[in-house]
């Protein structure tokens, strides 16, 4: 298959500007690279956050946002490359793929922590007028470096689905994984009611958890947490802080809960959550991203005893399990209702403008 020259991408030239069609260049593959066509790229908080200018100590100018992808393979680079199971891969295969980490380093080798690989290198950040050019998924065609590890989308999982489980659920899954669990007789707390707080709410379901409280907004997405399995729901614009905990006091019998999850990325339910977790509990903060500094008195840890479990990103195994997973329970949950819109590269403005004003759940991006 001749490839083009180009292609088609959405590029951040400038923080808070408007996204700008460019053609960006196809590069010659490396030995165990691969080049895909992108099917669907969803739009995350994270892709809102590098826009507003909020991760510069990250992120580069000019790039191509977007890190949720699926994508079929269109070439593969000299010596083939397998998946993460250890199949051959081919052309058309439909696929997604982790970040880069060195595989060689203490956190990669000793710890087994390699998101916190000093190398890790992600996408959705990298300049696109360097070499490999296409490291976002708000375009035409997207370069896999040849140390990803690939997974296969099963075919009974949607593209837009896939997409957002390459982000949004393997992050969940991998947050789930460091918390160890519940027992059924735990209530859980989730903040949030954005993509991750409602995969959350599913894979609480699913993972036995007591009793499931949900705080978020708008309405229609505290309707959906609770047809995702939260036995009650709390709409955050409608109540107060101090409404908010009488209510989950009533609830876990003036203790508060077992475990609380930050899933909406402010720094006010974090500190919502410090105060409403139980003493001797668990806080998972998965949404982060508020650059508003956190005020925590430093007795809390003392007097609480508790257990606070950050998060960043997923590897290999998370990916494959959180496909699995959409796979798995699409009978028991709407899984496609979080995708609420399908926008072309030539509408990525409105679609970032409709996601930031909370318009959109999680909308797909497909560039054909």
């Amino acid at each position: 298959m001749a490839l083009p020259k180009t292609s088609k991408a959405a590029v951040l030239v400038e923080y808070r500007k408007p996204l700008e069609l460019r053609e960006v260049p196809i590069p010659e593959l490396e030995p165990g690279a691969m080049l895909v066509r992108v099917d669907t790229a969803t739009i995350c908080g994270t892709d809102l956050h590098i826009w507003k200018g909020e991760m510069t100590a990250f992120s580069n100018i000019p790039s191509i946002p977007g890190h949720e992808i699926v994508g079929r393979v269109v070439a593969i680079g000299k010596g083939g490359k397998t998946d993460a199971l250890g199949q051959p891969l081919e052309e058309g295969d439909r696929v997604v793929w982790t970040y880069v980490n060195c595989d060689r380093c203490y956190w990669c080798t000793i710890a087994r922590q390699p998101t916190l690989c000093p190398s890790f290198t992600m996408y959705g950040w990298a300049r696109c007028d360097a070499y490999p050019y296409l490291m976002g998924g708000f375009a035409e065609y997207v370069y896999i470096l040849p140390q990803c590890k690939v997974i296969r989308v099963p075919d009974e999982v949607p593209s837009s689905l896939a997409a957002s489980a390459s982000c949004a659920l393997r992050t969940v899954v991998h947050g789930f994984e460091r918390l160890r669990g519940f027992t059924t007789q735990e209530t859980v707390l989730i903040q949030g009611t954005g993509p991750v707080g409602l995969y959350a709410t599913a894979l609480a379901k699913v993972s036995g958890a007591g009793q499931i409280i949900v705080f978020g907004a708008p309405a229609s997405r505290v309707a959906l947490a609770k047809e995702w399995g939260a036995h009650h729901v709390i709409n955050v614009e409608e109540t107060s802080a101090e409404q908010r905990k009488a209510l989950v006091m009533e609830w876990t019998d003036g203790r508060g809960p077992d475990v609380v999850i930050e899933c909406s990325g402010t720094t006010a339910a974090l500190q919502e959550g410090f105060d409403l977790v139980r003493r001797g509990g668990r806080y998972l903060v998965i949404g982060g991203g508020d650059p508003t500094p956190l005020t925590i008195p430093s007795m809390i840890f003392l007097t609480k005893q508790i257990e606070v479990i950050g998060i960043l990103s997923g590897y290999a195994p998370h990916y494959y399990r959180a496909l699995q997973f959409l796979k798995n329970y699409r009978d028991l949950f709407p899984f496609q209702k979080l995708i609420t819109n399908t926008y072309s590269l030539e509408q990525i403005n409105e679609a970032f403008a409709r996601t930031m004003n909370l318009q959109e759940i999680k909308p797909a991006v497909v560039p054909a």
